[in-house]
């Protein structure tokens, strides 16, 4: 633990303004809190408080995660909570307690200032609207604690605890569309035993979150889609509503998919044929080249799950010759994705055999929907796929000779802005695709900007990764859009 000199004190001030509990209190109130306490920097494992210890200083986080926890019988650990944004810590214990009865552990490197207990209890006592906000503070606690004894998580999925968490973690309301960014700040197996699941139900939950297009996992950063949560119905107007999870659905045998939940399948051969040419390029130009490796054994995997789930749908012989086609297809690919390839143009050309064969089995795919809808899905997946392909082929630019990358990049950019006109033109009168369309139309500006060259980026890899990362951006957005699309392709 260790106490910074010289400007100290407006340090103190500058962090307790930023804990809602504190941030409308007088200067000189700020200024009293400050020169009470003092600021702690301290190490992931550091422990706050022990249960028993005399309560002389009360905690306030200003960055960094802890855990507080009680220990029961036999040392089972009971978590209370996990704590991620500015606040006061342990309210209850400050205002009801002369001992800590809890332990605090911190989880995450965290900056926390510890104030002197007598000093915050006067000032409560003689401040009106600082007792009122700490009133609402405890009434926020009381509640939660009322929420877990109520059992309302008895009923309700691992996914939907996870979503809980997650929205929780993220302020509580989320925008229409576009996403929300959270970073879960411990590991997943402390917030796993915060949401009372065990670590290997809480993988399971998380990455049936992410089949559903609801989230995208990287490490410890979760995007929410907020569209995709909201419950898309065909030909509804009224006011959108959370997806929830309380009870399993019914599982459902493959050939039950509907128009589509197929022409997504298909088509997301076509975005991961493309995903894996750009893994496989950022190795070759040395960009993250082990992530890129390891990205390239994961893609090759999720398209061989999926090749195997289409294989395994009731077919006929048309569509079942499509799907060979794929196969055939995917051989001489993944043999040019292997490590110890290194011909650019190999990669480049076997991937657009790839697209192609994908592209016929996911147009097969919507002729056999036959709704407005399914042509949107399949409209709406193609533009998935050209974000990636655009990112493909300017990552490949300076790797394979030969080739108008530059008009390949031109063509794919017009089609992806026809696309989208046509989307925005036909779309449904559902306040989510509107709006989550128009997050398209920003993200996809966001990439041309990355595309074209600026003297603030001046060596390649710069810009390469700014692509990559936009491109990344952009495929969120549209997968999104594919997902509400699919959803109005079932029946009532």
């Amino acid at each position: 633990m260790t106490e910074p000199h010289g400007r100290r004190r407006s340090a103190q001030r500058d962090f307790l303004s930023r804990c809602a509990l504190f941030s409308s209190l007088r200067a000189e109130q700020l200024d009293e809190l400050a020169a009470s306490g003092r600021i702690l920097e301290l190490p992931a494992h550091a422990v706050l408080h022990r249960p028993g210890e005399p309560l002389r200083q009360a905690f306030v986080l200003c960055s960094g995660s802890v855990l507080r926890y009680r220990l029961l019988a036999g040392e089972v650990r009971k978590v209370i909570e996990l704590v991620h944004r500015p606040q006061l810590l342990a309210p209850g214990e400050v205002f009801g307690a002369r001992e800590h009865e809890s332990v605090c552990e911190v989880v995450a490197p965290a900056i926390v200032i510890a104030l002197d207990v007598r000093v915050l209890r006067r000032m409560v006592r003689e401040d009106l609207g600082f007792s009122g906000r700490v009133v609402e503070a405890l009434a926020h606690s009381l509640h939660a604690v009322e929420f877990d004894v109520a059992g309302h998580h008895a009923g309700l999925t691992g996914a939907q605890r996870i979503l809980d968490y997650l929205v929780e973690l993220a302020g509580g309301e989320l925008p229409l569309a576009g996403e929300t960014t959270v970073e879960l700040g411990a590991k997943k197996k402390i917030v796993a035993e915060r949401i009372g699941m065990t670590p290997e139900a809480f993988s399971r939950s998380l990455r049936e979150l992410a089949d559903k297009g609801l989230i995208v996992v990287e490490r410890n950063r979760i995007h929410i889609q907020n569209a995709a949560l909201l419950d898309t119905n065909a030909g509804a107007a009224s006011e959108p509503r959370r997806l929830s999870f309380a009870r399993k659905l019914r599982g459902r045998e493959d050939g039950e998919l509907s128009p589509g939940e197929r022409i997504n399948l298909a088509g997301r051969l076509r975005v991961l044929s493309q995903r894996l040419a750009i893994a496989w390029a950022l190795a070759a130009h040395g960009i993250g080249a082990t992530d890129a490796r390891a990205q390239l054994r994961q893609l090759s995997a999720e398209l061989e799950r999926a090749l195997a789930r289409l294989q395994a749908i009731r077919m006929g012989a048309e569509p079942a010759a499509l799907l060979a086609a794929v196969g055939r297809a995917w051989a001489p690919y993944r043999a040019a994705l292997s490590p110890e390839e290194s011909e650019a143009a190999r990669t480049l050309e076997t991937s657009e055999d790839f697209l192609a064969a994908a592209d016929a089995l996911t147009a097969y795919a919507e002729r056999m929907g036959g709704l407005q809808s399914a042509h949107h899905v399949n409209v709406a997946g193609r533009n998935r796929m050209l974000s990636q392909r655009i990112v493909k082929l300017f990552l490949f630019a300076d790797l394979a000779t030969g080739c108008d990358i530059a008009a390949l990049i031109e063509r794919s950019a017009a089609e992806f802005e026809a696309n989208l006109a046509e989307l925005l033109r036909d779309g449904r009168a559902l306040p989510e695709v509107v709006a989550q369309l128009d997050e398209v139309a920003k993200q996809w500006r966001r990439l041309l900007g990355a595309l074209a060259p600026s003297v603030d980026r001046p060596r390649r890899s710069q810009q390469a990764r700014l692509v990559t990362a936009e491109g990344k951006r952009l495929l969120r957005c549209v997968d999104t859009v594919v997902k509400l699309y699919e959803r109005l392709t079932r029946e009532p």
